[in-house]
């Protein structure tokens, strides 16, 4: 019923594979406004399974060893460990190079619960691989990938409950969590968060029982037909001998200066290797930087904060740069700004006008960050993310012109209010009058 997806690549594809399906599902649900009749899908879990693997199979395709063959890599089959300061062993292969990446990823490693271990449950991994629709499913852990997925399978006709210790989207800017979680709450799924799991046990052939306690130490007992546990992503580097080389580690990951170099200077460490966030763009950006100071010996150090993250719930949240508590926390002055989906026009269009753009600027126009929730708010982001890794300033965005109708409009309209609040000061009222006065 359930297999393993792979690479972490193909877990993204499956995700979003899955993703894509549940919001055709729900847009179904929800036609009446447009004039068309509601209907309720008939979900085929087989064919949705199929669907996913169709996904997954494409994003492989380019990620073949034949393929870096092809292309003039050397591709070594093995597990690969150093012997010394400057030499890999990989089977029977040693090479000596004058630079090396360490590129080993994550896994996900399982909370110790009570009971967890007597139980089948699901992970990140094997959940793409179920064929028949789950009764009930029951999700540990609230982060943005959780919170997804939880929302993904309600709309795919799965009644699902998430349970996690910490807020939901815990990482996410607090008003944008606020709006996703009410839209997911009435869509009917159960969120219990700030709640423990004291132990799981078997329930019937294959089902499971959580006992759960709430902050006040009420507990309660849930039952589920499957279980999901997302798990804390930790980095690969067991049996690498990082020691052998000179490389400082912890058990967070490799340890790297803002050149993604490590102790030993011959060696860099890019993506979860170093326990930094995991996401694909995040570390093709860092190999992109590592290459380019291997190759031109120029320094090009690594700016987490000109990484944007997107969480692909409906609405999608977006964030790059500072959020405003990180941005109050280093900036004496800050200024926050914030234009609304519902005065859009194709937001309007499109009846999606739940959300916001919040852009947090300094006292000289500089962008600190841009948090937005809404449509589209993946896409969005990229034009702020350029703006960002441009040095550009809050006025650079707002004499841009976006497509129309388009949600980049909605930031542009940020980035405009920062100089209507100035228009709206007594001092700059009497300045513009200036022209009127000398004809």
């Amino acid at each position: 019923e359930k297999a393993r997806v792979g690479g972490f690549v193909e877990t993204c594809a499956a995700f979003h594979a899955l993703v894509a399906a549940a919001s055709r599902a729900h847009a179904m649900r929800h036609a009446a406004p447009f004039g068309i009749g509601d209907a309720e899908p008939q979900v085929n879990f087989g064919k949705l399974h199929r669907h996913v693997r169709g996904v997954v199979e494409a994003a492989a395709a380019g990620r073949t060893a034949a393929r870096f063959a092809a292309l003039g890599a050397y591709v070594i089959d093995a597990e690969a460990r150093f012997a010394d300061r400057r030499t890999v062993v990989a089977g029977e292969h040693q090479i000596r190079a004058r630079h090396v990446v360490v590129a080993t990823g994550s896994a996900t490693a399982m909370p110790e619960i009570a009971g967890l271990d007597t139980v089948e449950f699901l992970t990140p991994q094997t959940v793409f691989g179920l064929t028949r629709r789950p009764g009930r499913l029951a999700i540990l852990g609230g982060d943005g990938e959780g919170i997804a997925l939880a929302q993904a399978y309600r709309r795919l006709g799965v009644d699902v409950v998430v349970i996690g210790r910490d807020s939901a989207l815990a990482k996410a800017d607090p008003e944008a969590a606020s709006i996703v979680l009410q839209r997911m709450r009435a869509e009917g799924v159960d969120i219990r968060m700030h709640t423990d799991v004291r132990r799981i046990e078997r329930r019937g052939k294959s089902g499971v029982r959580l006992h759960i306690a709430d902050r006040n130490g009420t507990e309660e007992a849930i039952d589920a037909t499957h279980l999901l546990v997302m798990g804390e992503r930790r980095p690969l580097t067991a049996g690498l001998d990082l020691d052998k080389a000179g490389i400082a580690f912890t058990g967070h990951g490799i340890a790297v200066d803002a050149n993604l170099r490590t102790a030993n200077g011959r060696v860099y460490a890019i993506g979860e290797a170093t326990g930094a966030a995991h996401s694909t763009h995040a570390a093709a950006y860092q190999a992109a930087l590592v290459a380019r100071t291997i190759l031109s010996r120029q320094r090009a150090p690594f700016n987490p904060h000109a990484v944007p993250v997107t969480i692909h719930t409906d609405p999608q949240i977006a964030r790059i740069g500072l959020d405003e508590a990180e941005a109050r926390a280093a900036h004496r002055h800050i200024r926050v700004l914030r234009w609304p989906y519902a005065d859009n026009d194709r937001a309007l269009a499109e009846r999606r006008t739940a959300g916001f753009v919040k852009l947090v600027t300094d006292r000289n126009e500089r962008i600190l960050g841009v948090s937005i929730v809404g449509a589209e708010a993946g896409e969005a982001i990229g034009v702020w993310a350029l703006a960002l890794s441009a040095g550009l300033t809050v006025n650079d965005v707002a004499t841009y012109v976006p497509s129309w109708p388009g949600f980049g409009e909605i930031g542009k309209r940020a980035a405009m209010a920062y100089f209507s609040e100035a228009a709206r000061k007594t001092g700059a009222r009497r300045l513009f009058r200036l022209p009127r006065i000398f004809g």
